[in-house]
Parts: structure tokens; sequence; C-alpha cells
């Protein structure tokens, strides 16, 4: 068994440094694309912010990859995409809303022909520093 401290030592400012120049990799389970797809959800209490990277997978001469940003409150959610690459055309919009206290983010085809597609996506949140009153 791979002991963890092979990959990963103590890094400057107390981070987490990996050996080597490792990477890390992201494989599935896919979520398929349709119309108003629940990619994410989340608690008001939890977090305020949160980082989202999201491949797209259409077919092999259709891929894309968007960087986005939400931040939310109690009954209010924004979100910025920041980053887009594509090969070929767009596949995918995003958006975000509040609903009884979760942050609902969601995915949408760009153009019709883009449902169907596979979807991963990894999250990095931010807890709430001050606690929602």
């Amino acid at each position: 068994m791979a002991n963890v401290t092979d990959y990963f030592i103590r890094g400057l400012k107390n981070t987490l440094l990996f050996r080597n120049n490792g990477s890390i990799s992201h494989n599935g389970p896919a979520t398929i694309l349709q119309n108003d797809t629940l990619l994410d959800r989340w608690h008001v209490n939890d977090f305020s912010t949160a980082e989202y990277i999201v491949s797209a997978d259409l077919n092999d001469n259709n891929k894309e990859i968007i960087k986005v940003l939400v931040t939310a409150t109690t009954n209010d959610a924004h979100l910025v995409e920041y980053a887009r690459n594509s090969t070929n055309i767009d596949i995918i919009e995003m958006k975000v809303l509040v609903t009884s206290s979760y942050v609902d983010v969601y995915v949408n085809p760009k153009i019709a022909k883009a449902k169907g597609a596979k979807l991963i996506f990894t999250a990095q949140y931010f807890q709430n520093q001050n606690p929602i009153t």
C-alpha cells in the first residue's frame, strides 16, 4: 500500500506540496447534460463561495473546459465565468440560484446539439467566516 508521504510533504505557508512535481487527474462518473442539469448543491450556512472547473465532452471533436466563481448569501447568488476553452463549439452555460437556503449550480446546453455531453467537475469550497444570522 502506498504511503501518502510518498506523494506529499508540508510546503511553504502550511500548504500541501506534491513531491516530484506530481499532478491530479480527474475522471467520472460523468453527469449527462440536459436542460437545467443540477451540477452541485450546498447550504449557504456551510459555504459562501466556490470555484468550479467543469469539463464537457460531447464527442471526438467537441470538448470544453470552463472555470467559474460562485458567491452566495441567503437570498442572492452570483456566478462569473472567467475562463473558457473549447475545440469547436461552446458546449455549456452555467447559472446559479438560491432556493430554501441552498445554492444550486446548474448547467445547460449552450446549443441544442450539445445535449448529451458528459460533464465532470471539481469544486473548491470556502466556508463562511461569519455565522449567518
